[in-house]
């Protein structure tokens, strides 16, 4: 009987564990914006949800990626400014890394 309560479990969990490729990617472009985001900054603190970033990524158009996310610059001062970030890199075949080509701050 506990087998029979086990065995959908097991299935369940196998459906859920694959795919980590696409996941590469999404971590991957949301860690270059915010290294890219931390240097426009200019050494201000800031608050970004990386997993919210990354799984916002949608593919576009020339192989871009675009990834946008809410952002609060100087969180806890009186001077808090929330924004949306949003972020287009492109990934290019040999690096790690993306590149990004392109970052606003949305007030």
């Amino acid at each position: 009987m506990k087998l029979l309560a086990v065995v959908p479990m097991l299935l369940l969990l196998a459906a859920c564990g694959g795919g980590d490729k696409g996941n590469a990617k999404n971590e991957a472009a949301a860690n270059a914006c915010d290294a890219y985001a931390k240097q426009q900054l200019d050494g201000k603190t800031y608050k970004l949800d990386l997993t919210v970033l990354a799984a916002s990524l949608s593919e576009q158009s020339g192989g871009m990626d675009f990834l946008k996310a809410p952002i609060v610059i100087d969180p806890g001062l009186t001077s808090e400014n929330k924004q949306s970030l949003e972020c287009t890199v492109r990934f290019t075949a040999g690096k790690d890394q993306p590149d990004v080509m392109k970052m606003q701050f949305i007030w």
